[in-house]
């Protein structure tokens, strides 16, 4: 048999566990999101992450930029913006060079949103990790980075996690 229709060695069964628990992760941290999200509005965990990430840009974002992360499709992207626009919450602008290029920033109404109601509760959610030690968040951010720089290697693209909200300086 030829090296190129050898069969890749099987994943031992921690691996598969692994793979596993990322996938029930994935959906547990979502619900723990939304779970945390302000309650009386129409705020979903991808219109808050988008509120969210405009509220750490200093100048106005591409659409592509700002969907990636989140898993969004353009056309759902789309979609996504023009409801934020609607509530008043987000705006485009275009492009200083180019007149093509489509720009979203938060109006001071939607800066609000993220300051008063989301940014607390993503502070919320992050009391998730409070149940381990520092030592213990230090070594499993330094894993997830690990496990994304191997996908990356493999040519899968991984966004760069987003900046930790800035520190209360009243804390």
């Amino acid at each position: 048999m030829s090296d190129s229709t050898r069969s890749p060695a099987p994943a031992d069964t921690t691996s598969h566990q692994l793979l596993a628990g990322f996938g029930s992760l994935r959906k547990g941290l979502r619900q723990w999101m939304a779970a945390n999200m302000p309650t009386g509005g129409p705020l979903t965990v991808p219109r808050a992450s988008l509120l969210l990430g405009l509220s750490l840009k200093n100048e106005p974002a591409g659409m592509g930029e700002l969907g990636e992360p989140l898993g969004l499709s353009p056309r759902n992207m789309t979609v996504l913006v023009d409801g934020l626009e609607k509530e008043g919450l987000v705006r485009r602008t275009t492009h200083e060079h180019d007149r093509r290029i489509k720009l979203v920033e938060l109006t001071d109404a939607g800066r609000q949103v993220a300051e008063t109601e989301l940014l607390p509760a993503q502070l919320a959610a992050a009391t998730l990790f409070d149940d381990l030690t520092p030592a213990e968040r230090g070594e499993l951010l330094r894993l997830l980075m690990k496990v994304a720089d191997s996908l990356r290697s493999r040519g899968i693209d991984v966004p760069a996690p987003g900046r930790p909200p800035a520190a209360d300086p009243q804390s």
